[in-house]
């Protein structure tokens, strides 16, 4: 991973082979990030995605193989438990050019991803809700 500082925050460029997710986890903890916005392009290679199902409280998953493009990636740096959380969500498509999009669990980086970070001084905070499935954002 290389990475510029900005007026507003980050480029960073993860490199093939890395782990999205995880490449902007281990970024945020290096530099302190505790609350971004995130947007994104590149191409990823193997990608697991989902959909979050509030009737059932958990995710539908699904892991796609092959050679496909970002068509977005979006999404915010937060802190849970004191640790960096990417929340992601991205938009893929292969070489049929059918999109598929969902939340980010997973996605190898085959060419590269090219991530804008746009900081903010404070800290974003979620906090633990089983009884939500799901982590949100504490707020005010």
């Amino acid at each position: 991973m290389q990475s510029q500082r900005t007026r507003y925050g980050y480029a960073v460029r993860i490199e093939r082979g890395e782990e999205i997710v995880a490449a902007l986890a281990d970024f945020a903890r290096r530099e302190n990030v505790r609350a971004a916005a995130i947007s994104g392009l590149g191409a990823v290679g193997e990608c697991e995605l989902g959909i979050f199902l509030p009737g059932t409280g958990g995710y539908v998953r699904r892991t796609f193989h092959g050679d496909f493009e970002i068509g977005a990636l979006t999404g915010n740096l937060s802190e849970l438990d004191g640790q960096p959380f990417p929340h992601c969500h991205v938009v893929i498509a292969g070489e049929d050019l059918v999109a598929r999009t969902g939340h980010l669990f997973r996605g190898v980086v085959t060419v590269t991803c090219e991530v804008q970070l746009v900081t903010d001084p404070g800290v974003f905070r979620r906090v633990r809700r089983p009884d939500l499935g799901f982590n949100p954002l504490e707020l005010g």
